[in-house]
């Protein structure tokens, strides 16, 4: 009978025990080491999210200029492709960074009557992603190598239709080849050249359009080769060159 009373005292005595939970001091640690590994993930999901804006923009201004390339070949006629991240001009493409000119009316802003479409367009969604002018980019001599390798310096003109676009708007242009070629004036009228009219010789035409994430300082770069190849790139600050995404 005496050691029936004790076994029960003792099972009560555990019951006991389970019910107080835990204790005050014990939450407040596990709260603590929960902030803790909470603060330490913080930048790390940050700077991936950063890293996929400027991929994601830069992967929907390859397409663009993709799907308008194949357009300029089955409409037999040049397209132009604006781009652009000043904040006037883009309130006038409804929102859009980039679009086909499929009227071939953009003039210099591209800011036209006939707003453009937005299957033929792209928004980057985020203002930390802007576009970047040429001058401003790093390592240019080293990307130059890379897309055009075995290509000397100057025989190649980059971005022709910088001389008659609006500051802050690049315009790529293609041609019913699907080559890059170069407009002499603004649409509309007009053709589009295949080759520049240097001063000693006709030359091939490529673009290089970059485009950087101002809260990270990351670059990429999209390029287009005489031959009409896009391709997209991100610059390695390491090394300081330019590395292939596709």
């Amino acid at each position: 009978m005496g050691n029936h009373m004790k076994q029960t005292r003792v099972v009560k005595r555990i019951l006991r025990q389970r019910e107080t939970g835990v204790s005050l001091l014990e939450l407040m640690i596990t709260l603590g080491i929960g902030m803790v590994l909470v603060a330490m993930a913080t930048p790390l999901v940050n700077t991936t999210i950063n890293i996929y804006r400027l991929r994601g923009a830069g992967s929907d201004y390859v397409n663009l200029l993709q799907r308008t390339r194949m357009r300029s070949v089955s409409d037999d006629i040049y397209y132009p492709v604006y781009a652009s991240t000043t904040a006037g001009i883009v309130g006038g493409w409804g929102g859009l960074n980039a679009f086909a000119d499929l009227n071939s009316l953009g003039g210099t802003t591209g800011n036209y009557a006939n707003a453009p479409t937005a299957d033929l367009g792209i928004a980057f969604n985020h203002a930390a992603v802007v576009l970047q002018p040429r001058a401003a980019a790093p390592g240019t001599a080293n990307l130059y190598t890379r897309f055009m390798p075995g290509i000397q310096p100057n025989v190649v003109t980059i971005n022709p239709n910088d001389n008659w676009s609006a500051a802050g708007v690049t315009v790529v242009t293609f041609g019913p080849r699907g080559l890059p070629c170069y407009l002499a004036a603004a649409p509309p009228g007009g053709t589009c050249a295949y080759t520049f009219p240097n001063a000693n010789a006709p030359q091939p035409i490529a673009y290089e359009v970059f485009m950087q994430n101002v809260r990270t300082g990351a670059w990429e770069a999209v390029t287009v080769n005489p031959a009409g190849r896009i391709r997209e790139w991100r610059y390695n600050v390491g090394d300081g060159t330019w590395q292939p995404l596709d």
